[in-house]
């Protein structure tokens, strides 16, 4: 069984009873936006697709800290359900979280600075991760919850 205690005694994290088929609309959600990144990159929005595939990664790994039963306070909360995911994956997974982690930059270079553009490996490389990202978390949040399918 994880703590989360550091979490929340920084006043990360505050408990939050979420019911399960909440957390699999943000999964869903997730999925639609992997889906709308791919039609993006196919118009030649690189940038666009760029910053749904990490919102794609940011959704499935808020439905994670839900799962828990957290949900991550308002500021820093990108940062904040990163640092929750990589405590879930532990050492597993971590090229996933480097991954999920220099999208959180980018994304927010790309929305507050000036000058980055994003290429087209780097859209394409973005999608892909995101899938491999999603697809992590969603075999985590069915191993919660064993009983139902999630899709």
């Amino acid at each position: 069984m994880k703590t989360f205690q550091e979490f929340i005694s920084k006043g990360l994290i505050k408990e939050e009873k979420i019911d399960f088929a909440q957390v699999i609309k943000v999964l869903q959600k997730a999925r639609r936006s992997i889906k709308s990144a791919k039609v993006l990159f196919a118009d030649g929005d690189f940038e666009g697709s760029y910053q749904l595939a990490y919102e794609a990664m940011l959704l499935s790994g808020r439905a994670l800290v839900f799962s828990y039963g957290y949900r991550p306070r308002s500021t820093g909360s990108h940062k904040i359900t990163i640092d929750f995911v990589e405590k879930v994956f532990g050492k597993k997974d971590m090229t996933l979280i480097f991954k999920f982690d220099k999208m959180r930059k980018n994304r927010h270079y790309l929305i507050y600075g000036s000058g980055l553009s994003i290429s087209e490996t780097e859209a394409k490389n973005a999608i892909s991760s995101a899938k491999d990202f999603v697809s992590e978390i969603e075999k985590l949040v069915q191993d919660k919850n064993p009983q139902k399918q999630l899709f």
